[in-house]
């Protein structure tokens, strides 16, 4: 068999291998076998290809665990999208459903969303309120000083 065959497989299968986990686990392998694959096409002994192989394969895993992982990480630890609960807290909504403190139950509208809610003291309907945090499915408010008060 032919090496520029063999150094194809294994750069296909590299390939693949990482195209499935994504995570630079395979991609040095990869980058070795092309350089070899290349060689061989221009005459380079096996002995010669398989050196080099290694060493590039080597150094290439060397640059990617050093210098491009961590870049791939922190770019992936930005990327948070927030929840439902995070773009409420802090927001303004109206209680539809009287909080009662006693039985717990009570509901408000915030960014055209119903939630349940709970507060520290009864709010009537209609009131304003503002969200305080999230525990479980229900919102905690409390209730936002009209200027009428």
């Amino acid at each position: 068999m032919q090496m520029w065959i063999v150094w194809l497989i294994i750069l296909i299968v590299a390939l693949v291998i990482e195209a499935a986990t994504l995570g630079l686990s395979s991609v040095w392998i990869a980058f070795g076998a092309l350089v070899a694959l290349i060689m061989d096409l221009l005459g380079a002994p096996v002995l010669a290809q398989v050196i080099v192989m290694i060493a590039v394969s080597v150094v290439c895993f060397i640059i990617c665990i050093i210098w491009i992982r961590p870049i791939i990480d922190s770019k992936r630890s930005k990327e948070t999208i927030p929840t439902n609960a995070d773009r409420l807290i802090g927001k303004e909504g109206i209680v539809i459903v009287s909080i009662d403190v006693d039985e717990c139950k009570g509901q408000v509208k915030v960014m055209g969303q119903v939630w349940s809610a709970f507060a520290k003291k009864n709010i009537p309907e209609g009131k304003k309120v503002k969200v305080l945090g999230m525990s479980g499915v229900k919102l905690e408010v409390e209730p936002i000083a009209s200027s009428e008060e």
